[in-house]
């Protein structure tokens, strides 16, 4: 396995210790919400790093295609949950704002599991809208986790870009699907 990946695997590996760290959270705890940001923020780095590294020396593999979208997704998912029944956190997305932003991962991920179901095989290809909507989605649980004020403007952002990306991945994965499907008759 290579660095890349460990990296990958290492930010799935955080998830509980964030969502542990956000569940014993309550004002006057504040250590474990700065906890929590601070692993967010090594978790993110890794993001950053193992495309970085996977790149720069050529340590791409299918293994990591795969799993760090999953990786992002997870953290995501975990983060905007964990927050949004946490009683502690006063300021946080409306329910409507988190159902859109886990619904669209969790389509992506039943959308790569029907792929692998009919076609054998997956290919992740990642598009710039679809990275600058995890990187809002990022900044968006980084801001909550630091209580800043202006969370609601990076919360109403994240979730149009979820929508626009989640249409846009909709749309290029039924066109490939129903293309292969023709291809394999």
């Amino acid at each position: 396995m290579t660095l890349a990946n460990w990296l990958t695997v290492g930010r799935i590996l955080l998830v509980p210790f964030f969502v542990i760290s956000l569940t014993y959270y309550e004002p006057g705890k504040d250590g474990y919400r700065y906890l929590a940001f601070w692993i967010f923020v090594a978790a993110a780095v890794t993001d950053a790093l193992d495309g970085y590294i996977a790149r720069r020396f050529n340590q791409k593999s299918d293994f990591g295609t795969l799993i760090d979208p999953l990786a992002d997704k997870v953290l995501v998912i975990a983060g905007f949950l964990t927050i949004y029944f946490s009683p502690a956190f006063l300021i946080k997305p409306p329910v409507w704002i988190v159902i859109v932003i886990v619904s669209r991962d969790i389509l992506i991920v039943l959308g790569l599991l029907l792929i692998y179901i009919s076609t054998q095989k997956v290919t992740v290809q990642p598009n710039m809208l679809g990275k600058i909507t995890t990187t809002f989605q990022m900044v968006t649980l980084a801001s909550i986790l630091l209580l800043l004020p202006i969370s609601p403007v990076f919360w109403y952002i994240t979730v149009v870009l979820t929508i626009f990306s989640g249409v846009i991945y909709i749309v290029r994965e039924g066109k490939r699907l129903n293309g292969s499907g023709r291809k394999s008759k």
